[in-house]
């Protein structure tokens, strides 16, 4: 979701339109620019009427609505249209020209889709973007007592994602690996930063057996969404498998993120990458 609605800012400050994004309701709470505003808008403003989770959630779901039955009925509006994706693997380029031409007819646009992107202008923007994104006090805090906690005995602080509870469930399993190989992998990594003091900074979906780790430097993170994945944004390298919560973390603090694509890859520091 905040890929998503990152990319939507880059465009709407590129373009000069507004973007509401009420499917942003289950976060809302977090982040100071969306909490004080029932529509979830870009850019960011405060509603006059007081933006309950409820009323947020009903806004969602009529929203929902009118652009299934849009994308249903055979004849066309002139104030508004929907725009969906119905390929939820191929990216919708939000800088080519139809887009825009939609854009300049001032119709309300309903989105509908996943991989709405514009690379491009989420890079020159980056700064407005993360600005927008900052978490609220409590969680910031958190999060930046977790990293000085995790960095205060060593020179390099790897971040490692575990993600196993939502690939247990899945049927798509590629990227679930046992504990074991994620210890593994760490010990790899300690062996690029020969001489240096290496610290981890451990997050999962599940809980983990600590014992397995017993032979590293290991701080484990507080288990809130918001908390792990902003002090992952502090790391100064992150490794995990494929997965938006670690890239998010990587383009928000600038960090080199290394993606698993299977659990016996080799590590190297050439392969760690800063994704934006």
């Amino acid at each position: 979701m905040l890929m998503l609605f990152s990319n939507l800012i880059a465009r709407s400050i590129e373009s000069g339109f507004t973007v509401a994004n009420p499917a942003f309701n289950d976060y809302a709470e977090y982040f100071a620019a969306t909490r004080q505003d029932v529509f979830c808008r870009y850019p960011p403003q405060i509603s006059i009427v007081r933006p309950l989770r409820i009323l947020r959630g009903l806004l969602y779901h009529l929203s929902n609505l009118i652009v299934r039955v849009l994308g249903h009925v055979p004849w066309k509006f002139s104030r508004c249209r929907d725009l969906t994706l119905r390929d939820w693997t191929t990216q919708y380029d939000l800088g080519k020209p139809e887009f825009l031409s939609i854009i300049r007819s001032k119709q309300l646009l309903f989105l509908r889709g996943w991989l709405f992107r514009d690379s491009e202008s989420m890079k020159r923007h980056a700064d407005k973007i993360r600005e927008f994104f900052r978490p609220v006090e409590t969680h910031a805090r958190r999060a930046e007592d977790l990293i000085r906690q995790a960095h205060a005995d060593a020179d390099i602080l790897i971040g490692v994602h575990i993600r196993h509870g939502y690939l247990y469930f899945a049927k798509h399993r590629q990227y679930f690996y046992a504990t074991v190989r994620y210890a593994a992998m760490m010990d790899k990594l300690c062996r690029l930063f020969t001489g240096t003091r290496v610290a981890f900074l451990v997050c999962s979906d599940w809980a983990q057996d600590p014992d397995i780790f017993r032979r590293f430097n290991v701080t484990w993170g507080t288990n809130h969404l918001i908390e792990d994945m902003y002090a992952f944004a502090g790391c100064d390298y992150l490794v995990g498998p494929p997965s938006t919560f670690t890239i998010w973390a990587s383009f928000y603090g600038n960090v080199p993120l290394n993606l698993i694509l299977h659990p016996d890859q080799n590590l190297s520091l050439a392969d760690f990458t800063i994704y934006a």
